[in-house]
């Protein structure tokens, strides 16, 4: 399990990555790492599993020197990571999970990462950089971001 203290992992030549900014939507409860999405101008917890989208990685509030483990607050504004193709980040990882260096991840629709699932239905967004295994709770998980789109029949 990483126990990095920053959202955004690298390259470390990366000195300005691509953000966006948008007030937390009341009601959720949002840790720096979780994938967001906008809803109705604010950020909330992305909500589908197994798809993409226009997906954020929301940043750990550094202004306001507060943990990368630290829920962030409502109402507020606060910047999300735009992911960019072979960039790194420190996910948050679902409950339950056994993952392999390598494996692929995708949206556990509450704004947490899980396994791909295999068939073929889920749109894998990221490759863990790291093995993990998780019981009962949550995890932060280094991974690149690796889109492959969905398989699904049309």
């Amino acid at each position: 399990m990483t126990t990095a203290n920053v959202v955004f992992a690298g390259p470390v030549e990366t000195v300005k990555p691509l953000m966006r900014e948008a007030i937390i939507k009341d009601g959720q409860t949002l840790v720096g790492g979780h994938l967001v999405e906008i809803d109705a101008n604010e950020w909330q917890a992305h909500s589908t599993a197994d798809v993409g989208g226009d997906i954020h990685v929301i940043d750990m509030d550094t202004i306001g020197q507060k943990l990368v483990t630290d829920t962030l607050t409502t109402g507020q504004s606060h910047p999300a990571f735009t992911p960019e193709v072979g960039k790194s980040y420190n996910l948050i990882l679902a409950a339950g999970q056994t993952i392999a260096k390598g494996a692929s991840l995708s949206s556990n629709g509450d704004g947490s990462v899980k396994a791909t699932p295999a068939g073929g239905v889920s749109e894998a967004l990221f490759t863990a950089q790291e093995a993990m295994t998780t019981t009962g709770a949550t995890a932060r998980i280094k991974a690149r971001y690796n889109p492959t789109g969905v398989n699904a029949t049309v």
